[in-house]
């Protein structure tokens, strides 16, 4: 089968060794010149060498929020020498690049390579693909197509009264890269969840004060110093009302909401439409219910990419190669919305459709037994569990160890 993938990241670069490994003849079509994705660090934040809106995200001195134990490929360890469970960005990324290289992944990527358009043809697909260098087009043809261009990349930001009045800066924290131009600011942060508890403790030192708001109570710890604010309501010139008839003056706002997702290139006869950040129609979050030689890995959120990703791949292919018989297309439909409605009947809103959090475990559970392929260990899933329902310290002097398949143990860095 001759299948094509979007994007070299996570997603991208596990799909491919599968792919590789069942025979599949493969391409790979990268925007960038380099693989690995969000984890590559770049000083863009809005437009790349060609005129295109960066897919860069990283900022400098990220540490991860998940220990590392769970943030691997399967049968693919972390060196023995890397004890420390928290790691930095260009740790991370020499892990994916180091998988690339044990398995020849990398000779596989075409860089510099932007997917303007896919289509469906027959049974087939369409791809037009532009090279950035030489800006010349190409179409090719293949049976499948696996999408893995990630969803960190096109800000969501969301609409307030008097934003277009405001006089001090908007950004969205895809924009941060180091926080010295918060020097002696007051900043604000929209949103609540890690990416912006992460920023504010970052640019603490540097700005004249730090606050986050919130719609809802935060329940994450935030360094200290740090202030939380019930949701925005309003801006002015250089003022926010919030919720509770209070009000700040602010010289920075920090968009922290999030992401969209954003395709672009895929036509209307592929049968996929994003309506308030729910991909529809994704049968497992993975296949096109109504052309199911369209696969997307990765989309997923509040899980662990690592594993999502890989399980994923190896389901999806499982489809293709007809070792997993899919559902009819109205069974497909039927079990989705049936999804669907158990989260309403929960009062979850439908841009948390594809959110996974605590159910990380049954999740790919689910599709490691449909697969018929060697599940998750449970020690994962419960050091997983832990950090998104405990919500531990991240704490540089501590460390987590998988004692065996079941468990694990907490010890002290030595």
């Amino acid at each position: 089968m001759k299948i094509v993938i979007i994007g070299a990241g996570i997603a991208g670069v596990v799909t491919l060794k599968y792919a590789l490994n069942a025979g599949h003849e493969c391409d790979v079509f990268e925007q960038t010149g380099e693989l690995g994705g969000t984890w590559v660090y770049s000083d863009q934040t809005d437009m790349d060498e060609f005129g295109f809106p960066s897919h860069r995200t990283m900022y400098k001195g990220l540490i991860t929020n998940l220990p590392k134990e769970v943030m691997e490929f399967h049968n693919f360890r972390y060196p023995s020498a890397v004890e420390k469970s928290f790691l930095t960005q260009p740790e991370v990324l020499h892990y994916v690049q180091s998988y690339a290289y044990q398995y020849n992944l990398h000779n596989k990527v075409k860089y510099y390579k932007r997917v303007t358009k896919v289509a469906p043809v027959g049974t087939q697909w369409s791809l037009t693909v532009l090279d950035l260098k030489t800006k010349v087009e190409t179409s090719l043809r293949y049976d499948a197509v696996f999408v893995c261009n990630g969803h960190f990349f096109h800000p969501h930001i969301p609409n307030i009264e008097g934003q277009d009045i405001f006089k001090g800066s908007q950004l969205h924290s895809r924009d941060y890269r180091t926080p010295e131009k918060f020097k002696n600011k007051r900043v604000l942060i929209i949103g609540g969840s890690y990416s912006g508890s992460d920023i504010a403790s970052h640019i603490l030192s540097s700005a004249r004060s730090v606050k986050m708001s919130h719609h809802s109570p935060i329940t994450i710890r935030l360094a200290d110093g740090v202030t939380t604010k019930p949701a925005v309501v309003k801006l002015n010139e250089n003022q926010v009302m919030f919720s509770d008839d209070s009000d700040e003056e602010v010289d920075v706002i920090l968009y922290c909401t999030g992401y969209k997702y954003f395709y672009p290139f895929l036509t209307e006869e592929c049968g996929i439409k994003v309506e308030d950040n729910w991909v529809r129609n994704l049968y497992k979050h993975i296949v096109n219910v109504e052309r199911p030689t369209l696969l997307f890995i990765g989309i997923p959120f509040l899980t662990c990419a690592f594993p999502t990703c890989d399980i994923q791949a190896r389901f999806a292919l499982a489809t293709l190669e007809k070792k997993v018989a899919l559902p009819s297309k109205e069974e497909m439909v039927k079990e989705l919305n049936e999804h669907v409605n158990n989260l309403r009947r929960h009062n979850i809103p439908q841009r948390h459709i594809h959110k996974i959090g605590s159910y990380f475990g049954e999740y790919l559970n689910d599709l490691a037994k449909l697969a018929k392929i060697e599940p998750l260990p449970p020690a994962v899933i419960k050091l997983y569990k832990h950090f998104i329902e405990d919500k531990p310290i991240r704490e540089a002097t501590r460390k987590y160890v998988l004692v065996d398949n079941e468990n694990y143990k907490e010890e002290l860095l030595c």
